[in-house]
């Protein structure tokens, strides 16, 4: 009989960092509305926000809402569908999962149906009910999702619990993450904090990706899980800056720019979002976000 495929995921940044589970092969929606398989709550996600699809050795990702991305590839517009090889990392919201498979025998041959799998809270609850199904705390340190005959099982490594007695070190980690990412070069990421919490939103572009997700590894090390990071990085491809119409040029001892009747000197921010940054023969220097491009006139 022909193995199916069963799907392994981890959390490795948001408010559920660490969690870890099985899902079975075929389709399996990511979303915070309770009638999505997997469901992370208050972590940025629509109620149906991705669809992965399990295949042998890779997922297909099909995006259902906006603000998704995958290690290695640019962000996906809703509607778009993506096949990558597995292990991949696949950013949502605030969160990022990482997917991997196993070859398993199928133990029912059964029609699967969709069915609430997996319900997560950012409230640590005792239990949670959904209609019929329940989240009971069972021996072994993990949450086990009873299931009927055509339900999934997710078995769901225990969560730290996050210690909210001291402020004051979500102060002291903003700060410290806040001069990671100025030395990283991360100028579009800002960073915030809350009782236990700091925020990361922004953006970056793709060959940033890696430096961003060794900075959180740092975070967490740091840490030892006694502060959360909520990761709402998305990442952007930025666009080199088309050609300017430039009417004239002074190149005085105060040079600037003619544009659209308009004068612009050097540190002068245009339209495109880019900054003047030097005038010289032929040709003007824009930067933007440490980054150069030189366009003739």
């Amino acid at each position: 009989m022909k193995g199916s495929v069963s799907l392994e995921f981890e959390v490795l940044s948001g408010l559920y960092t660490g969690l870890k589970g099985k899902a079975a092969g075929g389709d399996s929606i990511v979303g915070s509305g309770f009638d999505a398989d997997m469901i992370f709550v208050e972590q940025g996600l629509e109620p149906h926000h991705l669809r992965v699809i399990a295949q042998h050795d890779s997922i297909e990702v099909e995006a259902l809402a906006a603000n998704i991305s995958i290690d290695g590839l640019a962000s996906i517009a809703s509607g778009e569908r993506v096949r990558v090889p597995l292990p991949a990392v696949v950013h949502a919201g605030a969160m990022s999962i990482r997917w991997s498979t196993e070859d398993v025998q199928p133990v029912s041959s059964s029609k699967r149906s969709r069915s609430l799998t997996l319900a997560l809270s950012l409230v640590l609850l005792s239990s949670v009910v959904i209609g019929t199904v329940s989240t009971i705390f069972a021996p072994g340190d993990r949450a086990v999702v009873p299931s009927t005959q055509s339900s999934r099982t997710v078995e769901i490594a225990t969560k730290p619990t996050v210690d909210h007695s001291d402020p004051r070190a979500a102060d002291e980690m903003a700060v410290s993450l806040r001069q990671e990412i100025e030395r990283a070069g991360l100028l579009d990421v800002k960073i915030g904090r809350g009782p236990g919490v700091v925020t990361a939103e922004g953006t970056i572009t793709p060959n940033l990706v890696v430096k961003w997700k060794e900075i959180q590894q740092w975070f967490d090390r740091q840490t030892n899980g006694t502060t959360t990071l909520v990761n709402a990085v998305t990442v952007k491809e930025e666009k080199m800056p088309s050609s300017i119409a430039v009417q004239a040029v002074w190149r005085g001892s105060e040079p600037y720019l003619l544009i659209a009747g308009q004068k612009y000197f050097v540190g002068a921010l245009l339209s495109n979002g880019w900054t003047v940054d030097r005038i010289e023969d032929g040709r003007v220097l824009l930067s933007r976000n440490g980054r150069s491009a030189a366009l003739p006139y």
